[in-house]
């Protein structure tokens, strides 16, 4: 397998973990109990807000850390660092990080309406937050040329595609036991710490090869 293609099944892999349009699907399900009519609504202005986040993520994110100068190889250090401790906090835990807004992910939802809700706190920070956002910065500034944040991009839009796909199929179809949603979970989070690990490493041989 070519680095190349290990990449974007790495950057891929992580950003559908991180942003995870299953199981958050049962969150969905919860949270638009009252308004089942409108669940394909909400999916998609999710989706899009999601694209536009983690889009801008991944073009510009390498600008701003070049015009911050910040060096690439420390930022990758830093965010395989934050992906790592994410992906171990999903693990021992069970449930989605506290940068992914896990904790939000408890309370209890607006009774009459979830329009209030779609944008914050679901779409940004429980879907597209700050661990995804400096997971795709560090996937786009990962290499040395632009197919670090090609794979970025790539791996945002088949998340994007998933998550009203996910949401829809949870929401109408299928049901899950906590139980069975913290396994689901803390595989995900032994996924995440595992990309970390390799975004951290790959970021330690950017920082001393330049």
């Amino acid at each position: 397998m070519s680095a190349d293609l290990n990449y974007y099944i790495q950057a891929i892999i992580g950003v559908l973990v991180i942003t995870d349009p299953i199981t958050r699907g049962f969150f969905f399900k919860t949270l638009t109990e009252d308004e089942p009519e409108r669940r394909r609504e909400y999916a998609f202005k999710i989706a899009t807000a999601v694209a536009i986040i983690l889009g801008i993520s991944a073009v510009a994110g390498r600008e701003i850390l070049d015009a911050l100068g910040i060096n690439l190889g420390a930022f990758g250090v830093a965010g395989g660092l934050v992906v790592t401790l994410m992906g171990f906090e999903m693990l021992f835990g069970g449930e989605p990080s506290r940068a992914q807004g896990g904790e939000e992910a408890h309370e209890a939802p607006d009774p009459k309406s979830f329009e209030g809700q779609v944008l914050v706190p679901y779409a940004m920070p429980f879907v597209a937050g700050p661990g995804a956002i400096t997971l795709v910065i560090t996937i786009a500034s990962g290499t040395s040329d632009a197919s670090g944040a090609i794979a970025a991009l790539v791996a945002v839009a088949i998340a994007v595609i998933l998550l009203p796909i996910g949401h829809l199929l949870i929401s109408q179809k299928l049901s899950l036991s906590d139980n069975a949603m913290k396994i689901a979970t803390k595989m995900g989070g032994l996924l995440i710490a595992t990309i970390g690990i390799q975004l951290m490493l790959s970021g330690i041989q950017t920082f001393f090869t330049g």
